[in-house]
């Protein structure tokens, strides 16, 4: 009998929006499809950013959407949702492709392609209805007392059980609430910290620290931040290499190595319903070293991360 594989559960994280967090998710999702993976994506903001960057239609009334999934449950309708109902839920999302007929090389064929390349790339959508289930989600829990961070765990434990994904990446949205707690529970196996290199961003990094410590508490197994990464780096301005130096030094968690390389494709990404991963080689590559550092931290949990690894003798005795 064939091994059931051991799915892992991340969180991309930061109370600030505009940092790169959803793209981030998207593009590192694509990254672990070239490794082999396969990779669910759960759109936990209310803005669908995630859902709408890979063309699905969330408007559409048979796009099924986790909100959907939620809603019953947050109103104590029923306490699980089937895998059926869950995987009613689940699209491939694919983007437009063209390439030559193979019976006339003088006609092309348009193709709808799958977004995975060496894995599958599936996502459960989100919705504007998932604000109305957050403020639901708040009066259960201020009401009844119910805790509530166990809605999304409920159902991911069922697409662990039946589902055949190597990762499933959380999307949360750019706030403290209860969908932000939901996901950072759910996230057993880490949580991203998502910054872009200004001080605005890292200086929201201390809450979201404080945020994901409180709930490593409560679930002792809960790796906590596996480390922060940062977008839309040049090597060539000061000011961001200044800021890096800034967090390895008194961040009191890793800075991954990899840095994603500012490109001006990132807005033709966005227009043209691509990935920054399939438009700029560059960046995809350092989207591949990401998914790479992030698939090593969970695998080997007792081993440094990015900047730990340079870490002189009396700073790691001063964090002891």
């Amino acid at each position: 009998m064939t091994e059931k594989k051991k799915t892992r559960v991340i969180a991309f994280a930061n109370q600030k929006g505009g940092v790169s967090k959803t793209s981030s998710a998207l593009n590192v999702c694509y990254a672990f499809t070239e490794l082999g993976k396969n990779v669910l994506l759960i759109d936990m903001d209310s803005q669908a950013s995630a859902s709408l960057n890979l063309g699905i239609d969330v408007d559409e009334e048979e796009t099924g959407t986790i909100d959907a999934l939620l809603q019953p449950m947050i109103t104590n309708q029923v306490k699980y949702r089937s895998w059926a109902e869950i995987q009613s839920c689940i699209q491939t999302p694919t983007f437009t492709d063209r390439q030559r007929d193979p019976e006339n090389k003088m006609q092309w064929i348009t193709l709808d392609t799958p977004f995975g390349v060496n894995g599958r790339y599936d996502i459960i959508p989100s919705s504007i209805l998932l604000a109305v289930v957050e403020l639901q989600m708040g009066l259960a829990s201020g009401s009844a007392g119910r805790y509530v961070p166990i809605y999304l765990e409920r159902i991911i434990d069922v697409i662990k059980k039946f589902g055949d994904y190597d990762y499933i990446v959380l999307d949360c949205p750019p706030s403290l609430s209860g969908l932000f707690l939901n996901s950072v529970y759910a996230a057993i196996d880490g949580v991203i910290a998502v910054s872009s290199l200004d001080i605005m961003s890292l200086r929201g990094i201390d809450n979201l620290i404080e945020s994901v410590e409180s709930v490593s508490k409560i679930r002792p197994e809960h790796r906590g931040i596996l480390g922060i990464m940062f977008g839309l780096f040049s090597e060539r301005r000061k000011v961001d290499k200044d800021l890096n130096y800034y967090a390895k030094k008194y961040l009191p968690i890793p800075v991954f190595d990899s840095k994603i390389p500012e490109s001006a494709d990132a807005k033709k990404a966005n227009s043209s319903m691509l990935l920054l991963s399939q438009l700029n080689k560059k960046c995809n590559a350092a989207y591949i070293d990401l998914a790479n550092e992030i698939d090593f931290a969970i695998s080997n949990p007792d081993e440094p991360v990015g900047s730990q690894k340079y870490l002189e003798p009396d700073e790691e005795s001063d964090d002891e």
